[in-house]
């Protein structure tokens, strides 16, 4: 599994909330995820729960984790 930059990006812009960061910051966040989702199995679902961060979602594409996407209230996978 791969995590993008843009991934990394947008996981310390919601999840953290992070208005600026670093590159080593992006880095590290880039590690974190790949060991949060290291156990994942992606069947046929493009949108996964982050399992340390239930209230978001992994979006991914062709095995590779594109976005970091808040969860709604009332909306279904």
């Amino acid at each position: 599994m791969h995590i993008t930059y843009h991934a990394a990006e947008r996981f310390l812009q919601r999840v953290f909330e992070f208005t600026s960061y670093s590159s080593t910051q992006i880095r590290n966040a880039m590690q974190l995820l790949e060991r949060d989702l290291f156990n994942i199995e992606l069947r046929s679902k493009s949108r996964v729960v982050l399992p340390s961060f239930p209230d978001f979602y992994g979006v991914f594409a062709q095995n590779t984790l594109v976005t970091i996407v808040p969860k709604r209230l009332n909306a279904k996978l």
